[in-house]
Parts: structure tokens; C-alpha cells; sequence
């Protein structure tokens, strides 16, 4: 409290002011805007509002509301525009009696110009604008587009459609610090270009943390963070390897509970539809980094920012999503709590079966109706609510497992990332292998087919011969190989394969080649191909790495069959195009079924007329075609393709028009045609390459569709 019991106080313009509430100052924004803003306002809801009146007072005297101030001074410490988030938070969970009109005014002044006390508090706002990402520091790009969604969100409560419009799609530039090829949240160069090779575990260009913590920090939006992934099994995967240390400190790849930007991690596996590795991470981190003895505490309380998570921990929910009103569920402590809401209201929570040693949900009842969704939102609650769960000590229930049961992720303000496909069951998982002499004992070719990215679980050979093999029984219907990487064990990128082929066998002994790769630098690679029988899959490595070590790992090496849907018939067929920008560049890397290979992963050309034709090999029933344009491979959106035509041909003379597509700013693009659409040859004519002046055409993947 900065107000005397007269009510005056010092003002952040340095003038006695008089306040009929009383007046709060001294915030650390960075820390307190994750658990700590809902849970006060949950519980405190008449402080809550006194709090918020108070940064809001802040930010008409000093300019902006606050960020990290001292008494009534803006000290401007840690990274990011927390005020925002914290205001949004409170009045997401029910805090009112403050000037509205006014907070969201001094948000959208942050943004444009404003400062507090003389200086900015988003001082590389405008790089952000104009580049769509912050180059210095992608931690920090992650905590303006946080804020960015937080306005928007405050703008949607007040009915301001045009502000929100214009932060919802700030908010997901997250996007554009993602990259496909580490498939990290990894820095960027002016020119767009992503600082690789990446260490995950290295805090170097991160704030107080590192590539693979702060890339679960998309907190609104872990439905794309995941499909760009490659989906739920490999998200999980991730997280169960992040998960090896709790508070593994600024430079391992693993979780940190004792700084903010982790807190809200375990339940990402909520999001991947594993509420199980959400119970089993948060009871973790509760008995083993909160304790009673010296040190009890993991890391400082950052002014209750670590306390507020375990009370939620405890409570058996959690307010995942700064600036919105979810509460992700994952099972209470105690048989029973009872929170004191706002105007007498009361949630209780009943938890049967709860304990230390139960950490997982059997089964949820909302006032007495069974239900399988593992989310709440505020309004759920705020008039009083009985929540009833089952705890208990098996993972088997499937309470929270369906998809349509995660929480909400938030897809306004941009084309999201494409699904990831369903591979359907890997036929390697722990089939017996063979390969190449190991590194070590605790290396061997096994570890690949594991299911495990934990560990260090993965196959390392330093043969002058490299190889690995994988008998998956009998033979069986096989379309898709799978390889992680170093990269997602949280090794360097550096050491990610950069040659090698894939085969397949159905005797052992005679082997086709069905992918052939060069230049690869991705954490996980995807080979899809025309189904084929194999009893046996190899991968042959040529260049182990990118950086000259003279080792190969590979984590992980899946193999997946047909599911009897269409195929990508354009895959790996001949194509010609216009000039291609460079030799690297050529029509076949739209046909080579990667868009993960880096940035010459593509096809590129500045000839005109621009154009990329495939030759299907006969005659094909045609269902769609998907266009992956430049932002699917990781570079600027704005140069995904504007204005073209797609064109089918049974004789590669005479085409037909299928579509037509002007401004287009989509980074993919699927278009569907007429039933019983035939085809042997298919081409894409673009007319306006980018949203820009850029000049240049590229297109990561054609793919045809059909059967």
C-alpha cells in the first residue's frame, strides 16, 4: 500500500494526489502476470479492483501502466509490456470498478509511441511492427505478442472490434520466431534468416532462460505450437523430455519452476490431450521443488508469483492462459477446499480419493453433471460452483484424452498452422533392430525405436558405415518414415543429420529407395511416399551432422502405414518450372514432401512467367491440391504467394483452370476439386510471387491429392 489513512499519496508524476481507495504501487510485472494476477483477483476480488485503479492511475500520471515500478518510479526492469496482461487477467476473473475506457487506452498508447516517465516501455515496438518479430531477442518477441493478445482480448470484453483486430494479429507473430527447421522458438536475423545452428540448452539471445523453455510459451495458442510440432505424440514426446529435471536452471533443456516463464508448462500435455502428464508433472514439481526444509522454496517468490503457483497447484486447476479466463484442470491435493468467491459466492472443491499419491483425474462432476472436458472458464464459476473429482493413482482413464476436450487455443488474426496429420500407430515402436557399431553401450540401435526422447534415449554410431535398421515383423503397408533428430533431445541443431537415404525391404536383402536426402539440418524430418509393402526400413547416413562431427543420432525412427485416404500422387514426380533462383532451388523441392529442410527447402524463381508444373506419371483421380507456400517453411508470411492459378492437364498441352486465387496472404493453401477430376499433369501459375515488392516465387510443396 502506497496511500496514507488520509488517503494521499505520491503520484507517478511526482505530485501528492488523494485517492478515495487505497492506492497500491511496487509491481514486478514480468513475474506476477502468469499465476499470480488471477489467483488475487479469484480470491481478493475488492483488493484486485484497488490494485488495478491503481495501475491505472499510474499510467494517467506517469503515461503507461506500469511495468516493473518501485514505490513511484517505473524502474523498467525484465523484458515484455506486463500491464496489460495483469489489468486483462483481473477483469477476465471478475474485477470491476475501475476505468475500463481508460486501461485500454494507455494499452494501445504503449504500442504507439507512449512512455512512462519519459520512456518507452516497448522500446523495440517498432522493429516489431515492421518485421513482424523482435530481432534481438526472440524471449522478448514472445512477451510483446503475450501482451498484444491480452489487449486484444481487453478489447473484445469492451466490444472494441478494430483494436481487437489489430492485436490478435500482433499476438500471433509468435509464429514468426518459430522455426520449422529447429522446431524451436529460435532467433532471427534482419533479413529474416534464423540464427542456426540453435542450442536448446544455451541462454545465450534468451531472457533468464533458453530455446527450450520459452518455446512452451505460447500460451494462447498451443494447439498451432503443437500441430507445427508434428503433433500431439511428438509434443508429448517433448514434454516428457523437458520434464527430466524441475528446476534445471538457465542452461539445460529442461523445465524451470524457480522462474516464471515455465510455470505454466505442465499443462501443455492438457493441450496435447495427456491431462496424465499434467497430473504427473504438477504432483512432481510439488513434492520434490516445494519442501519444508531449508530451501524449501524453488528459486524467489517474486512477489507471490511462486506461491500463487503452487495454491493452484494445490487447488487442482490453473489459469493457463494469461489475459483470458481458462482454467485448465488437473485434480486437487486436498479431499476438500473451499475458495470464497466474490458477492458470498463459494467453489467448492471436492476431491475423492486425493492425496500425494493421486495425482491423476478418473473422472470430474461440475454441479453434479459428469463431464469429460478438462477446462473451465471463470464465468463457470464466478456465481459459486461444486466441482467433484475422482483422483486416483492409474493413467488409464480417458477423462480429458479426446481432442475436443482440450482447452481453447485462440486462432483469430491469422491463418493457423495446418493440422499435423494422423499418422495412425508407429509400426517400429520397439521392433528389433540392427545397425552399425554404437558410441556406447547405453547408445544402442534400441534406443531409436523406444518412444523416448528422454534420457538421451537415442542411437549414436561413429562407423565409417552408418546405419540403422528396423524389423517390423511381418510384411505391412508402409507410407511414411519419421526421423527425430539431435536436436529434439536437446542437443545442438548442429548435430542434426545432414545426409542419408531412407529404404525399404520385404526380405532384409534386397532394398528400395524411397527417400533421398541432402543439406538437412531440421529436428525431425517427414518422408512421405507412394505406399509401399516393407517388412524392413533402413536409413543409410552419409553426413552424420552439420557442423563436422563425425557422429550420428538419431532419437527416434518411426514408420507409419496408408490410412486409405488420398495420397500425395505429385510426390517426388519429375517437375519443371520457370528459372529457378539458384541451383538449390529447383522445381523438385516443391515435390521432395519437406517443407522443413531450411530455407532452400523450396522452389524459388524470379524468371517470368513464373510457373511450376509435376508430372503425375499417368492419368490420376484428382481430390485437391495444397500449395505450401513461404511462410510454411519458416520464412516471412509476407512472402507467401498473392495471385495464382492452379491448372490440371490430361496431356501437359492443353489445361484447365481449377482455381483462382487472388490475395491470398495464407502460408498454406488447400483448394478442392470437382468429383472426378482427372489428371496427369498439374501446374501453378503465379502472378504476384509475394505482399510485397519482392519479386521472387516460392513455393515449399505442391501436393496433389488423390488416388
Amino acid at each position: 500500500m502506497a496511500s496514507d489513512v488520509n488517503g494521499q499519496y505520491r503520484g507517478f508524476d511526482s505530485a501528492v494526489h488523494t485517492a478515495s481507495h487505497v492506492v497500491y504501487q511496487n509491481y514486478s510485472g514480468w513475474d506476477i502476470y502468469r499465476s499470480w494476477a488471477a489467483l488475487v483477483a479469484l480470491i481478493a476480488p475488492a483488493e484486485s479492483s484497488d490494485i488495478v485503479k491503481s495501475m491505472v492511475l499510474d499510467g494517467q500520471q506517469g503515461g503507461l501502466l506500469p511495468k516493473w515500478s518501485h514505490q513511484s518510479a517505473e524502474v523498467f526492469v525484465m523484458t515484455g509490456d506486463p500491464g496489460p496482461i495483469i489489468v486483462t487477467s483481473m477483469y477476465a476473473f471478475g474485477v470491476r470498478g475501475f476505468d475500463t475506457a481508460a486501461a485500454l487506452t494507455l494499452m494501445d498508447r504503449s504500442s504507439n509511441g507512449g512512455t512512462a516517465q519519459g520512456s518507452p516501455i516497448r522500446g523495440r515496438q517498432a522493429g516489431y511492427i515492421q518485421r513482424q518479430y523482435i530481432t534481438e531477442d526472440p524471449s522478448d518477441s514472445l512477451e510483446y505478442s503475450a501482451s498484444d493478445f491480452a489487449v486484444a482480448q481487453f478489447a473484445r470484453m469492451l466490444g472494441d472490434t478494430a483494436k481487437y483486430n489489430t492485436y490478435i494479429a500482433r499476438a500471433q507473430f509468435w509464429r514468426n520466431v518459430f522455426s520449422t527447421e529447429s522446431s524451436y522458438i529460435t532467433g532471427r536475423n534482419t533479413d529474416g534468416s534464423f540464427r542456426l545452428p540453435l542450442d536448446p540448452a544455451s541462454d545465450a539471445g534468451y531472457t533468464e532462460g533458453n530455446a527450450s523453455q520459452y518455446t512452451w510459451m505460447v500460451t494462447y495458442n498451443f494447439e498451432g505450437l503443437i500441430n507445427l510440432m508434428g503433433g500431439r505424440a511428438t509434443a508429448v514426446q517433448r514434454l516428457d523430455h523437458h520434464f527430466t529435471q524441475l528446476n534445471g536452471g538457465l542452461t539445460l533443456p529442461f523445465f524451470y519452476i524457480g522462474n516464471e516463464p515455465e510455470h505454466g508448462v505442465p499443462w501443455a500435455y492438457t493441450f496435447a490431450s495427456r491431462p496424465s502428464g499434467t497430473g504427473s508433472a504438477v504432483r512432481r514439481v510439488m513434492s520434490e521443488s516445494f519442501t519444508t526444509g531449508a530451501g524449501g522454496l524453488p528459486g524467489n517468490d517474486d512477489l507471490g508469483a511462486t506461491s500463487a503457483w503452487y495454491v493452484w497447484a494445490a487447488l487442482g486447476m490453473y489459469p493457463a492462459t494469461p489475459g483470458a479466463d481458462t482454467l485448465v484442470l488437473h485434480g486437487p491435493l486436498f479431499p476438500s477446499a473451499r475458495v470464497q468467491l466474490a458477492a458470498g459466492h463459494v467453489l467448492q472443491i471436492n476431491g475423492a480419493g486425493a492425496g500425494p499419491s493421486a495425482p491423476f483425474v478418473q473422472s470430474l462432476t461440475v454441479n453434479g453433471a459428469a463431464t469429460s472436458r478438462a477446462w473451465l472458464r471463470y464465468p463457470d464459476i464466478q456465481n459459486g460452483a461444486t466441482l467433484g473429482f475422482q483422483m486416483g493413482t492409474g493413467t488409464s482413464s480417458s477423462w480429458g484424452t479426446n481432442p475436443a476436450d482440450a482447452p481453447p487455443s485462440f486462432n483469430d488474426g491469422f491463418v493457423p498452422p495446418a493440422p499435423a496429420p494422423n499418422l495412425g500407430a508407429n509400426l517400429a515402436l520397439g521392433r528389433p533392430t540392427t545397425g552399425s557399431a554404437a558410441c556406447g553401450a547405453a547408445e544402442a540401435t534400441g534406443k531409436a525405436v523406444d518412444g523416448v526422447l528422454a534420457q538421451n534415449s537415442k542411437f549414436c554410431t561413429s562407423a565409417a558405415t552408418k546405419f540403422l535398421q528396423v524389423d517390423l515383423g511381418s510384411a505391412v503397408t508402409v507410407s511414411t518414415v519419421v526421423v527425430k533428430h539431435a536436436g529434439l533431445g536437446g542437443e545442438t541443431t548442429g548435430w542434426n543429420t545432414g545426409a542419408y537415404s531412407v529404404q525399404v525391404s520385404t526380405n532384409g536383402t534386397s532394398f528400395t529407395t524411397v527417400a533421398t536426402v541432402s543439406g538437412m539440418r531440421s529436428s525431425r524430418t517427414v518422408h512421405q511416399f507412394a505406399p509401399v509393402s516393407a517388412r524392413f526400413v533402413r536409413l543409410n547416413i552419409t553426413t552424420p551432422t552439420n557442423n563436422g562431427n563425425g557422429a550420428a543420432r538419431i532419437y527416434e525412427l518411426e514408420a507409419y502405414g496408408g490410412s486409405g485416404g488420398p495420397t500425395n500422387l505429385a510426390l517426388d514426380q519429375p517437375a519443371t518450372g520457370s528459372a529457378a533462383c539458384g541451383a538449390a532451388e529447383g522445381p523438385a523441392k516443391a515435390v521432395n514432401g519437406s517443407v522443413s529442410g531450411g530455407n532452400s527447402d523450396k522452389f524459388c524463381s524470379l524468371a517470368a512467367p513464373r510457373f511450376l508444373q509435376v508430372d503425375l506419371g499417368s492419368t490420376r483421380t484428382i481430390q485437391s491440391l495444397v500449395v505450401r507456400h513461404a511462410g510454411a517453411g519458416g520464412e516471412s508470411t509476407t512472402w507467401n504467394t498473392r495471385d495464382f492459378d492452379l491448372l490440371l492437364s490430361t496431356n501437359g498441352t492443353s489445361f484447365t483452370t481449377v482455381a483462382q486465387v487472388r490475395g491470398n496472404t495464407a502460408s498454406v493453401t488447400t483448394h478442392a476439386v470437382g468429383a472426378g477430376t482427372t489428371a496427369r499433369f498439374a501446374r501453378i501459375n503465379v502472378l504476384t510471387p509475394t505482399q510485397t515488392t519482392d519479386a521472387a516465387m516460392r513455393i515449399y510443396e505442391l501436393e496433389v491429392l488423390g488416388f
